[in-house]
């Protein structure tokens, strides 16, 4: 290996160690987590949007069946009135209608389809976000827990201290009161 290789790899090692130190971990667990945020906020619009179609949809569906229960009221009168012409016209006029509303009817069921699919996958990862967001919490909490357990200003617990009980409670609070009305500073 020749000189000049090795300290080209050496200057990379000493570069990403570098960037390693300057790169704070809570800021970029903080990034991250926005960054999960922002794709589940994404992800709940486009399944908002594929509600909406669907919706959309079926007030479509329900348009065209009134619009087909109409024609086939229509073509019945002609029959029994026997205007054929009519009747053929409206047997023209029913058939692309009839066949735009079954159009519409598999659209609905493969929404269907899409949205509980879409669901799952939304909830399983806000389920992750969470969980992710929950470490991340305690994490923190952690690190400023070893940093206080770490500065000076840590103290020690007295090894004989207590809760205290219900009655010394009281107590206090008797004397405190007690303080109070005669004016005394606790």
């Amino acid at each position: 290996m020749s000189i000049m290789t090795r300290i080209i790899r050496l200057w990379k090692a000493d570069i990403h160690g570098v960037m390693d130190q300057f790169e704070d971990k809570s800021l970029l667990m903080n990034q991250y987590l926005r960054d999960m945020e922002e794709a589940l906020e994404e992800n709940e619009a486009q399944l908002k949007h594929k509600i909406d179609s669907r919706s959309q949809i079926r007030a479509d569906y329900e348009k065209y069946s009134k619009e087909v229960e109409k024609i086939e009221t229509d073509l019945e009168a002609a029959i029994e009135k026997d205007k054929d012409d009519i009747a053929k016209f409206l047997i023209k006029k029913l058939r692309p209608v009839k066949n735009y509303q079954d159009e519409l009817e598999r659209h609905a069921r493969n929404l269907d389809k899409e949205i509980v699919q879409m669901r799952e996958t939304f909830e399983e990862q806000k389920l992750q976000y969470d969980r992710l967001r929950l470490k991340a919490k305690e994490h923190f909490k952690n690190m400023k827990n070893d940093v206080w357990n770490r500065s000076s200003y840590a103290f020690e617990p007295d090894p004989g201290y207590r809760e205290m009980c219900e009655e010394e409670i009281e107590m206090e609070l008797l004397r405190r009161r007690e303080a109070l009305k005669g004016g005394k500073k606790i």
